[in-house]
């Protein structure tokens, strides 16, 4: 999955979500991801239809087109909210065990995670109770918007081929 981290406290008097205060690394903080609505996985549905944990989202390419052209937007994806308390086991993307990184390092990326995760039914004799998907495991890593970490593969054209310099293809690169 690839998804974001929400390490804020809910407040609904502010609406900004930045605006919000940062929760202590200790306590409990979700993982969110969305599915499009025709890609949702067997792992969130429940007798062949979607699991009621699940919450109806428009994605954003769907929010901004509703946008431009002054309608609401349609609900065309689902979002899965993942708990994340104490007791989660941190991996990092090599597989091994890890600290639990800091929720500003959480915060300020996007992350690709493996979840282990349990899904617990609400109970309406005691409300106490935890419900929602709860995550026994993760393991992340960062997504890089750059997997080349910053070298850059540019071919220098050559000096006495004008042709190849001017059309700016070059035989050395490993791609297309």
């Amino acid at each position: 999955m690839s998804g974001l981290f929400d390490v804020r406290t809910y407040d609904g008097k502010t609406k900004e979500h930045a605006a919000r205060q940062m929760k202590a690394d200790t306590d409990n903080i979700v993982f969110s991801d969305l599915y499009l609505k025709d890609e949702l996985p067997d792992c969130f549905k429940v007798n062949g239809a979607p699991d009621p944990l699940l919450k109806e989202r428009a994605t954003r390419i769907e929010r901004n087109a509703a946008e431009a052209e002054g309608r609401k937007p349609m609900l065309d994806a689902y979002a899965a909210t993942f708990k994340i308390g104490a007791n989660c086991k941190w991996f990092d993307k090599y597989g091994k065990p890890s600290d639990r990184p800091t929720n500003k390092e959480l915060e300020e990326n996007r992350w690709n995670v493996q979840i282990d995760f349990a899904r617990k039914e609400k109970d309406e004799a005691n409300p106490l109770k935890p419900s929602g998907y709860w995550v026994n495991a993760i393991m992340v890593a960062k997504v890089e918007n750059n997997p080349f970490d910053g070298q850059a593969f540019e071919a220098e054209p050559e000096a006495d081929d004008p042709e190849t310099a001017a059309a700016g293809e070059h035989d050395d690169l490993p791609f297309d």
